[in-house]
């Protein structure tokens, strides 16, 4: 007798076949809904880092040009910092308004930061206008500078926080009344600070720089004749490794390229379409340990610049920082330092390999020039320099100003009080027309 089969239920089977398909689509769209918070809050997180890196710059500019201001003999050159001290707080008000704080929780800072802004105009206006600085404007300066000072050394505190983990949105929800996380940590700040009270003025604009492309020469050359500098400053690079990437605009129209020297190390070079020329170098590189001196360093940069056809260049900085020597190279003739010719390296202090290169302030402004002569005496410019400092060493040195300038100066390296700076002393009027300071930072000194 034959057996009869029992029918399978159907629409049993396509409804459990629904089923399965609207969970795994409910899944699927749970798990897009949840990537999406999340993308959205990692976004909003790096807006809100970006706007407090942004603030700590703001405020590190801020103590550098008001201790020269303090520093300087020169009207004119306390009136062009002071307007660029004033910019910087006005940027720092606005970075730290796009932070998720409550105002509530940091009136006085952030009427410290208005004032000390419209302060610091008053000033500069006062001194283009011919007057001078009383005692206790001066006095007044002194006390703004400790403030920032003492932000500075908070905010700094707080971007190493950042470092081991410290999420800005995490801490940014409310604890109790109009406080968060941020505002409790940044309102920390309040507690040491004197703020001095001041009368100041309304804003002011700057003008913008814009400087022509002088240094570029030769014809426009096609990708593939572009690439041979990277052979001949690389003698190891062969067309093999190398991978054309792509095109650059701008001001300097370039080509970009990728060698790849295996063992994980790859550079990123760039050359100008017009003659070919090597404009920068990046590398992606591990460090290792310091096998050869920075005097071998800086001979082996100076060779490089020579290879790459920058010819006549001499150190005129140099420092280390981990594994690496960053180089600063120059034009130096008739004993004149042509600091807008400016070509950085940064050298491998393991294998003695450049794996950075910078040259675009070179063949942005170098041509021949008639720089003229000293006519005020070495002697003469060392006098402008306030006799709490203590000058090391003078030299001449022609460097760039805004509005596109060039200015045959005095540089005079000096201390004070343990702190390095270079003053700029116009070797044909006497005026004061910069001071760079040497920062000491983790990641090495700089000059600002």
């Amino acid at each position: 007798m034959e057996k009869v089969r029992a029918k399978k239920p159907v629409g049993l089977i396509v409804a459990v076949a629904i089923l399965g398909a609207l969970l795994i689509a409910v899944s699927v769209m749970y798990i897009i809904a949840q990537s999406q918070l999340s993308q959205a809050a990692l976004s909003l997180e790096n807006v809100y880092q970006k706007s407090f890196y942004n603030l700590v710059d703001d405020v590190n500019n801020t103590e550098n040009k008001l201790s020269k201001v303090l520093a300087s003999n020169s009207s004119s050159y306390s009136a062009k910092m002071l307007e660029e001290v004033s910019k910087n707080i006005n940027s720092a008000q606005e970075n730290l308004n796009n932070l998720p704080y409550s105002i509530n929780g940091l009136h006085e800072t952030l009427a410290f930061i208005n004032q000390a802004s419209g302060y610091c105009e008053t000033l500069s206006k006062k001194l283009r206008e011919g007057g001078a600085l009383t005692s206790a404007e001066k006095e007044t300066l002194n006390k703004v500078y400790d403030a920032i000072l003492t932000i500075k050394s908070s905010l700094n505190k707080m971007s190493k926080s950042m470092w081991d983990g410290y999420s800005i949105l995490d801490s940014s929800i409310r604890l109790d009344g109009d406080y968060n996380g941020l505002t409790n940590d940044i309102g920390k700040m309040q507690g040491d600070i004197e703020y001095p009270t001041m009368i100041y003025d309304g804003p002011f604009s700057d003008s913008q720089i814009n400087r022509e492309i002088k240094g570029l020469t030769g014809q426009k050359l096609s990708q593939e004749d572009a690439m041979k500098v990277i052979f001949d400053v690389y003698g190891n690079a062969t067309p093999e490794m190398t991978r054309f990437v792509g095109e650059g605009g701008g001001k300097i129209a370039t080509y970009t390229y990728e060698v790849s020297f295996g063992n994980n190390k790859k550079l990123y070079a760039q050359t100008t379409v017009v003659g070919g020329h090597l404009l920068n170098i990046s590398c992606s590189c591990d460090e290792a340990a310091k096998n050869i001196s920075l005097e071998k360093a800086e001979k082996i940069a100076v060779g490089f610049a020579e290879t790459a056809g920058v010819n006549n260049m001499s150190v005129v900085w140099s420092d280390v920082v981990g594994g690496n020597a960053y180089i600063n190279l120059a034009p130096v003739l008739d004993s004149v330092i042509y600091y807008p010719d400016l070509v950085k390296v940064k050298v491998d202090m393991a294998q003695g390999d450049v794996v950075g290169y910078e040259a675009t302030p070179y063949y942005t402004n170098h041509v021949s020039r008639n720089v003229g002569k000293a006519t005020i005496s070495k002697a003469e410019a060392e006098k402008k320099i306030n006799s709490s400092f203590k000058i090391e060493s003078t030299k001449l040195a022609l460097i760039p100003l805004e509005y596109s300038r060039e200015v045959l100066t005095y540089e005079l390296k000096c201390k004070n009080a343990g702190e390095t700076y270079y003053f700029y002393i116009n070797a044909q009027t006497g005026e004061e027309e910069n001071i760079l300071k040497v920062l000491k930072t983790d990641n090495g000194n700089l000059l600002m």
